[in-house]
């Protein structure tokens, strides 16, 4: 791959960029790109705590950038998508940052203009997750629609934030995430659900089982639950994680028989 010259370097700080949504990744996702990008953000409500190379201005006005992401809930996107199509720039690029990709991806094809690009796009990260990491923070995307040519600039601006980008289309995308991610989930609310503590004879395995919990549960509960009705495959992987601590339970079985 060829060094990126001065001015490709220029351009790329130049693209003006909107963020819809600005709960808490919202705002974090912003504060990112405002290194590299002109961004204006807009939401429902005033956010008081913005990052400070981030305006916060109205819906019509968000609007007129080239680049728009969507950082709002994969339940609350078709709304969302319908509020934005009448209004939205002609020639923009709409990017969503879901967390699944096949309805995300249908939906924005079905909802906006023909003559909007899209991009499916998942950043595999979040406000926590991201500051532990020591690699390149990992993010999914996939071209629907490119006729305006912006797709490889904003792979080459993630690339630029520090992200190792992966080409996955959406259907492939949510196949593996429901295990990678679907199960991560599912295991820290199970274990939300036994109200587990720390204990100062903890081992480095429940060390990290609460650690999961806390990560997962520290998303907002619609995360969780959209993760699992929207993706097309998490019910196979919530009946094989159902299967599989049945399995697990009848190892004890003769155990617990004698033990009474």
């Amino acid at each position: 791959m060829k060094p990126r010259s001065t001015e490709q370097q220029d351009n790329l700080k130049r693209l003006s960029a909107t963020v819809i949504g600005l709960g808490r990744f919202g705002r974090f996702w912003a504060e990112m790109l405002s290194t590299r990008c002109d961004v204006v953000g807009t939401s429902r409500r005033r956010i008081t705590d913005l990052p400070s190379q981030v305006r916060q201005v109205e819906l019509a006005d968000a609007l007129k950038a080239e680049i728009v992401f969507l950082t709002v809930s994969i339940s609350a996107l078709p709304d969302v998508l319908h509020r934005i199509a009448p209004d939205i720039r002609p020639d923009a690029t709409v990017i969503d940052t879901c967390s699944v990709k096949v309805f995300p991806a249908a939906e924005m094809e079905r909802i906006l203009p023909e003559s909007v690009d899209i991009v499916a796009c998942h950043p595999m990260f979040g406000p926590d997750s991201a500051g532990e990491r020591t690699d390149r923070l990992p993010v999914i995307t996939w071209p629907i629609r490119d006729r305006y040519g912006r797709y490889e600039a904003v792979r080459s601006l993630f690339t630029e934030l520090n992200m190792r980008v992966e080409e996955m289309s959406p259907d492939d995308h949510d196949r593996e995430a429901a295990f990678s991610q679907g199960v991560t989930h599912l295991v820290g609310r199970t274990l939300k659900e036994m109200e587990l503590q720390p204990s100062p004879i903890a081992t480095l395995g429940y060390t990290r089982l609460l650690q999961v919990m806390e990560q997962t549960c520290n998303d907002p509960l619609q995360l969780f639950q959209d993760l699992q009705q929207y993706n097309p495959y998490t019910r196979e992987m919530r009946a094989r994680f159902a299967g599989a601590l049945e399995a697990a339970r009848a190892l004890l079985l003769d155990g617990d028989r004698k033990a009474q």
